[in-house]
């Protein structure tokens, strides 16, 4: 009796390890990946998701269909991808406005930037700049700061909407100058903002090097600051904010999640994949072009860190500013 009931352990323990492996190993479901973009046709985000979706479907060995579900800064999209099946086949490619500051500003939160979410990996980063007008004659991110000091609620600066990653990074500007006043004009998408910088409309804008940098390079607007750690390689003759005495960084990262309960396994999968993407010599180049530092080292683990770090850092700054979107 007791020979049999160790055989069936043994046996039992064969077959859970068997199914274990069975499943890990399996493939995915046999139908297309669903990857979606929450933000409109040919922005920074979707034109990145784009260039990762390609070498990501053959990295997998599946078809990635990219489907653009933009509306309320992100949050439509993000919204449907948390109450998609949670099998592997549905993800999003975030930016931190659908991810994290999205729900931050929101009176009524649709998810929750860590929670809501089975985080994949942080695929690719990009600082926050600080361009000026020409016709407002500063040169350093100090002298706009004084010139703000002198004039307060006269200098007017842009941003691609309420409580993104640029108009939040310039309220926490103000916060760290010491409280000086400036007048926010928000804008649907950084193309409107950067045409009242370039007739004089606006004294500067905030976004990130994407759509600023060839104007910089052509004079037409002078980027001051960046709002990283360190000098950016595709401009490293613009200073830090922190260069300047103004602990000042922020950054976009974008990033891959799928929805809330996907298996953990799934999620390893779809993270090793990301990862052979991001190191890919190939990629570095593509993400060169629109001033991007791929990300080659991050999973779902990493991934959930740094975006409740993201959430810590976004919501005391939103809160200050009194940001509450109905």
């Amino acid at each position: 009796m007791r020979k049999r009931q160790l055989l069936a352990g043994v046996g039992g323990a064969a077959l859970a390890m068997c199914s274990r492996t069975t499943f890990a190993d399996a493939p995915f479901p046999n139908t297309p990946i669903r990857l979606v973009v929450p933000f409109p046709p040919a922005g920074t985000t979707d034109i990145f998701a784009r260039i990762f979706a390609e070498r990501f479907g053959r990295e997998l060995g599946q078809s990635i269909i990219v489907e653009n579900r933009g509306g309320a800064g992100g949050l439509i999209g993000g919204a449907e991808v948390a109450r998609a099946r949670p099998d592997g086949t549905t993800l999003i490619f975030h930016s931190p406005t659908s991810g994290v500051t999205g729900p931050l500003t929101r009176r009524t939160p649709p998810y929750d930037p860590v929670t809501g979410f089975a985080h994949v990996a942080i695929l690719g980063i990009t600082p926050i700049v600080l361009a000026v007008s020409p016709r407002l004659g500063v040169r350093s991110l100090g002298e706009l700061v004084a010139m703000s000091r002198a004039k307060p609620g006269q200098l007017s600066y842009g941003s691609s909407g309420i409580g993104g990653g640029p108009h939040l990074s310039a309220e926490l500007l103000r916060a760290r100058a010491g409280g000086i006043d400036m007048v926010h004009v928000p804008y649907r998408g950084a193309a409107p903002a950067i045409q009242d910088v370039l007739a004089g409309n606006l004294s500067f804008m905030v976004d990130t090097f994407t759509p600023l940098l060839p104007m910089h390079r052509d004079g037409q607007l002078r980027i001051i600051s960046v709002f990283g750690t360190e000098r950016a390689a595709v401009a490293p003759e613009i200073p830090t904010a922190r260069e300047e005495g103004f602990d000042v960084v922020t950054r976009i990262a974008n990033y891959l999640s799928a929805p809330p309960g996907t298996p953990a396994d799934r999620l390893e999968r779809l993270g090793a994949a990301a990862r052979a993407v991001m190191a890919s010599p190939e990629m570095r180049r593509e993400l060169e072009g629109i001033a991007y530092v791929p990300v080659t080292d991050s999973g779902p683990e990493h991934a959930r860190r740094f975006i409740a770090e993201e959430a810590a850092l976004w919501g005391p700054v939103i809160r200050a500013a009194n940001i509450e979107i109905e």
